[in-house]
């Protein structure tokens, strides 16, 4: 059985009524609270000025008027294809079609060979690449590891070229700065024949953690993000709250609060070039309150995913989510 968009999204947490709230919540938030911001990012300041945004440079704070939300969240596309290099595992992201890929940001991996923990290489990256390749239940291949063993100024270029030697399945992935974005698009371009083929069938696309929650945006992320926009290559807006620590301790207050970060962040995308490919990327997460770690493996994290595809469902974008998460592993 071929599970490659098979429908999802049957599990609904939230009444239409619910959304509704968490939905005019978030435009509260943007409209009142509104966000801060890292220095360098004069130019994003401006734009959105321009556009209508009420930024206060003193204060380091952005207002988002919700007339000014309304008319760019319609701009995004409803429909993002995530293609493939060879065309047969093309990911059409409409409606409730579900579509499963690896993930992470591993720096360390069980050897097979020894059955003890050492640092992921760029080999290791290579190779898991060629397996799923081969698995057909796995329909993109977003980077699981991180290559330790090569310097940080060639990392980008070169972690995107083994996931593409080992896989034509669509390769998801960040990357550290602007420099490395243009090699990876260089590099994608060549592969795909030229940048305009590439542009009509991106078989790439970024990761932007743009938002640093709660509600500020980060400098590197958001130029990464847009420069990504400017050549029309899909983007997951990544944001990753954490309920007790950087958001609410409420599943309704933090679900309120990923939405809001989202919004901003598909007004940045449509400003900067309207009709951007984009992915709503809320990724909630849990605060331990013992020890203030990440928990992604509880259950209201598996409820909250649920509930975040309703709401990229509501606004029309469709939704990069996670799965499978857990907090057990060996100790030491």
């Amino acid at each position: 059985m071929d599970l490659k968009g098979l429908p999802g999204g049957q599990y609904k947490p939230l009444s239409g009524k619910d959304i509704q709230t968490v939905h005019e919540a978030a435009l509260a938030i943007l409209e009142k609270t509104g966000f801060t911001y890292e220095s360098g990012l004069d130019d994003t300041l401006a734009m959105l000025e321009a556009a209508g945004a009420q930024v206060d440079r003193s204060a380091a704070r952005i207002r988002f008027p919700r007339p000014v939300v309304l008319e760019h969240i319609r701009k995004a596309p409803r429909k993002v294809v995530l293609y493939s290099r060879s065309g047969k595992d093309d990911l059409d992201l409409t409606e409730d079609r579900v579509h499963l890929g690896t993930g992470g940001a591993a720096i360390r991996v069980i050897d097979l060979e020894t059955g003890e923990y050492r640092p992921t290489t760029l080999k290791d990256l290579y190779l898991l690449a060629r397996l799923v390749d081969k698995l057909d239940h796995i329909h993109f291949f977003l980077r699981p590891c991180i290559p330790t063993d090569i310097p940080e100024a060639a990392y980008d270029v070169n972690m995107f070229f083994a996931c593409m030697k080992g896989t034509g399945k669509h390769v998801m992935s960040g990357v550290n700065n602007i420099e490395g974005f243009h090699k990876v698009l260089d590099l994608a371009s060549t592969v795909a024949g030229g940048r305009e083929k590439l542009i009509e069938k991106p078989f790439i696309s970024i990761i932007t953690s743009f938002a640093i929650s709660p509600l500020k945006l980060c400098t590197a992320s958001t130029r990464i993000m847009q420069e990504a926009n400017r050549h029309r290559i899909p983007v997951a807006l990544s944001c990753a709250p954490m309920a007790g620590s950087t958001a609410p301790i409420t599943m309704a207050a933090n679900l309120a609060q990923i939405h809001a970060e989202q919004l901003a962040g598909i007004v940045i995308c449509q400003l900067t070039q309207p009709g951007a490919p984009l992915l709503y990327g809320g990724i909630p997460g849990r605060a331990n309150l013992n020890t203030m770690g990440y928990l992604g493996g509880a259950v209201e994290c598996g409820m909250m995913n649920a509930a975040i595809h309703q709401m990229a469902r509501h606004i029309g974008v469709p939704n990069y989510n996670s799965s499978a998460l857990t907090d057990s592993g060996k100790k030491g």
